[in-house]
């Protein structure tokens, strides 16, 4: 009787051991070099997030100011900061190519691999969308630039919006600067 607690608390620390933001939070898509890891980065680190527009990524496209077309799903660009543009791959080692379509260079999938990806260093971007107060997509990437998906482009038809947007830098996963953050989150609405 005595291995009923202790399978309890093997499950248990299974369980707590698990990558990730935990239970009740929403899962973010990863694009670029974007992983578990970079999403436990920004969790523990976004509370205390410092807010400086000099240092915080900007929407370059599309044009916000005006309703975006609902047929025309719009890729959305940032800069790093305003004084610094960046490129759409971003800074931190990204291949396309065959046998690699959108993958880190050192990332293998064979059987007998790790589960994670290995450090990375550069920056990496948290974008947060929210309709209504409620998070309801969220993007942890090392790329500057994204497309919704078809069925988040759905659920935002006629719909207004924000997003918020965090950079940080890291070497080798460790957090060197940031993150940072805009005094006001980006609003857009999606047309009919």
């Amino acid at each position: 009787m005595r291995r009923a607690p202790l399978a309890v608390a093997i499950a248990l620390g299974l369980a707590l051991a698990g990558c990730g933001g935990g239970a009740g939070k929403l899962q973010p898509e990863y694009t670029g070099c974007g992983s578990d890891e970079q999403w436990m980065t920004f969790d523990a680190h976004e509370p205390n997030a410092t807010v400086d527009d000099s240092q915080a990524p900007v929407i370059t496209a599309p044009d916000l100011s005006q309703p975006l077309a609902f047929a025309q799903k719009p890729i959305f660009r940032w800069s790093q900061d305003p004084s610094s543009v960046g490129k759409p791959d971003g800074d931190v080692i990204y291949l396309d190519g065959p046998g690699c379509m959108g993958c880190c260079p050192e990332f293998t999938s064979g059987a007998l691999t790790t589960l994670h990806l290995p450090p990375i260093s550069g920056n990496e971007y948290d974008l947060q969308f929210f309709m209504g107060g409620t998070m309801v997509h969220r993007l942890i990437t090392t790329l500057q630039e994204w497309t919704p998906t078809d069925a988040d482009w759905a659920k935002w038809r006629g719909q207004s919006l924000t997003v918020k947007m965090y950079r940080e830098t890291v070497l080798t996963n460790d957090l060197k600067a940031g993150p940072y953050t805009s005094s006001k989150p980006f609003a857009f609405s999606v047309g009919n």
